[in-house]
């Protein structure tokens, strides 16, 4: 019996009551969407003023703090030639005023970076000296200083309020003379003009709700990015805040302080010397959409949204209180007939082969990084990952360590095919192979290989230095008597021991490691003389325990950098020296580089305030069998004294003088 299924799409006899009550549960859900819809834009312009403040927090916070390392850096450069200038000013001086005048007179003399000199004795007498014009008097403030300057010892900085002057700020340095025993025997003192405009930043655009304040100890605005607020108090300036800043602890830490008061993003930065705020504040109003409502785009896509929302909730609802017979469930005369069975298809798994490479990257990378040897991961002849002292060892640095491959390094293709035919038979290899350093040199290096079985395509190698096991004059009984107190390295007269054990060393007959390999101490090398800039200063403006743990980091430092190629001792004081055989000059330049960025960027905190550091390192070829150890260290010593000539936190290089040949 054949039978009819009817799809008819109107409603039938007595069901108009449903068409009304389907009409009204639409306008009800186009109503709710619309609702949702507004109270989505509010959210959203919420969201948007959030995301937007998040931004000006950062963005000011980090403005601020780049403010006010400029102030320090300035500050700090008049108080380093003030403090040059001091030492060499010799204490028989003191008593001839004239001199000093007639080197503020002269052309080209340092002294006139200054608007005035002035030196005070402790009997309380000061003498004055200007390069032109009137010389300036020290005020009461500045006198005070001075005092403490002599009684202390310390430097101090303190600012000389000229109101009449409408575009520089005038400081007053002073440092102390000292003797050569180390008493201080007077101070030196200079008032420097700064020029307002160099002080504040520069705006690319004008911003009317942005403003820079630099503030003494006492509230009082000695710069402002407009000028008519200049001299007065802050609680003037910030107007309805002032209580807000009253609130605030005294003084502001080295680091970005951010508040948020309504719509004032107030941020300030405490400075080191003198005890200087360096203070932003912007006005937020205009940067957020709450006042000014959305964009028209935000607008346009909230209502497309909105239109899809209402047409897919009407066909829903069309389709769940509509009258007429459902797809899944037809009534065929008054039989249920149910419809045909559906495909099922089952989620498969993907394929995650092609992550395995970035999976054992990210895994090697964690492990890698503080092991303290020369180990890299390779696979397919990629470099994937290694440790630092693979770059330290064969000179690469920067991006250049980023992107080896062991074409680049190994001598020949044949070579490498017969490491990775052991590799493949034996599961490791271990001999010694010439690997090509980023300087274009040769260097035999004893290399233990081996691959894992789950993924034979990766290799571990493990790399050393041959000759670096070969020992012919071991240090003496009493290996503590050898040693640094401070920071544990070896001392001076072990570093002449090691020199003198090179010349030894580097004489010796060849000999041959288990892999038949020649190996020798190489008699051709390099020596790196390393010095702490301003060590002295530091321990004045902090304490001798913070100079004691700047030693340690920088000795710490250099042993994990130098560690495979050479040996390192602290000579005293804050001078460190490495000897490096077998590394030539444009290698030890890359290192020594290397060196004094990761020492510039430690940064290290004493009492809440952030110091910088940095070394000078003086560099020079050496050949074991031509040059003594006496010579090459004072050479180097020479060279590193170039290196702080010339701005410090460099590297120069050096010259030995030659001399005859040695006699064995």
């Amino acid at each position: 019996m054949n039978r009819k299924i009817s799809f008819a799409k109107q409603p039938p006899d007595g069901s108009q009551s449903s068409w009304y009550g389907l009409r009204a549960a639409v306008c009800v859900t186009v109503a709710l969407v619309v609702a949702a819809m507004a109270l989505c834009g509010f959210f959203l312009v919420r969201v948007f003023d959030a995301r937007t403040q998040e931004r000006l927090v950062a963005f000011q916070s980090l403005e601020a703090d780049l403010w006010a390392r400029m102030l320090t850096a300035r500050v700090e450069a008049h108080q380093r030639l003030l403090t040059s200038i001091a030492q060499g000013v010799h204490t028989s001086l003191l008593d001839k005023p004239e001199v000093l005048d007639a080197l503020m007179q002269q052309d080209g003399s340092m002294l006139r970076l200054f608007e005035s000199l002035h030196v005070a004795l402790p009997t309380g007498s000061i003498s004055n000296h200007g390069a032109v014009g009137a010389v300036a008097e020290v005020d009461t403030p500045g006198l005070d200083a001075l005092r403490r300057t002599i009684a202390d010892g310390k430097p101090t900085v303190s600012f000389v309020q000229s109101v009449e002057d409408a575009q520089h700020l005038r400081m007053l340095l002073s440092v102390p003379i000292r003797r050569t025993d180390g008493s201080v025997s007077g101070a030196l003192a200079a008032i420097v003009k700064l020029p307002l405009a160099a002080l504040m930043p520069e705006l690319v655009e004008p911003d009317q709700g942005l403003q820079y304040m630099l503030l003494d100890s006492e509230g009082l605005v000695l710069a402002h990015s407009d000028a008519t607020q200049r001299w007065k108090n802050v609680s003037d300036v910030m107007g309805v805040h002032a209580s807000d800043w009253k609130a605030l602890s005294k003084p502001s830490s080295p680091n970005a302080d951010t508040r948020i008061w309504g719509e004032l993003l107030a941020t300030r930065v405490g400075l080191p010397l003198p005890q200087w705020q360096a203070v932003v504040l912007r006005d937020m109003s205009a940067d957020k959409q709450m006042d000014q409502g959305l964009p028209l785009k935000v607008w346009a896509g909230l209502g497309g949204g909105a239109l899809l929302l209402t047409l897919l909730a009407g066909w829903m609802l069309w389709g769940w209180l509509a009258p007429w017979p459902k797809k899944t469930g037809l009534k065929v005369h008054g039989v249920q007939v149910q419809p045909e069975h559906e495909d099922v298809f089952e989620a498969q798994e993907q394929d995650t082969s092609a992550a395995q490479p970035q999976v054992i990257q990210a895994g090697a990378m964690a492990m890698f990084e503080g092991v303290p040897s020369a180990m890299l991961l390779e696979q397919d002849g990629q470099v994937i990952v290694a440790t630092p002292l693979v770059a330290v060892m064969l000179g690469y640095f920067g991006q250049d360590a980023d992107q080896l491959t062991l074409a680049q390094l190994v001598e020949s293709p044949g070579v490498l095919s017969t490491v990775r035919q052991a590799l493949e038979e034996l599961g490791s290899y271990e001999g010694a192979l010439q690997l090509r350093k980023k300087d274009g040199d040769w260097v035999l290096v004893k290399v233990l290989a081996w691959s894992s079985s789950q993924l034979p395509s990766a290799t571990l190698w493990r790399l050393h230095l041959p000759w670096r096991q070969q020992r012919g004059a071991p240090l003496p009984a009493d290996a503590h008597v050898w040693r640094d107190g401070l920071t544990g390295l070896p001392n001076r007269e072990a570093f002449m021991w090691e020199l003198q054990s090179w010349v030894f060393d580097s004489m010796q007959p060849v000999k041959s490691d288990p892999s038949s390999a020649m190996v020798r101490v190489p008699s051709q090398g390099c020596l790196l003389f390393a010095d702490v800039d301003h060590l002295g200063m530091m321990n004045e403006v902090t304490s001798r325990e913070m100079g004691n743990k700047i030693l340690r980091h920088i000795g710490r430092l250099l042993a994990s950098q130098t560690q495979p190629l050479g040996s390192l001792a602290r000579l005293g004081g804050d001078e460190f020296a490495v000897m490096l055989p077998g590394i030539s000059l444009a290698h030890v330049q890359g290192l020594g580089q290397a060196l004094c960025d990761a020492v510039w960027r430690w940064q290290p905190s004493w009492g809440g305030e952030r110091h910088w550091v940095s070394i000078s390192i003086g560099v020079v070829a050496v050949d074991a069998q031509r040059h003594t150890p006496e010579q090459a260290l004072r050479a180097a010593d020479m060279a590193c004294y170039e290196a702080k000539r010339r701005g410090r936190c460099q590297v120069a290089v050096g010259q030995i003088t030659a001399h005859p040949t040695l006699e064995v």
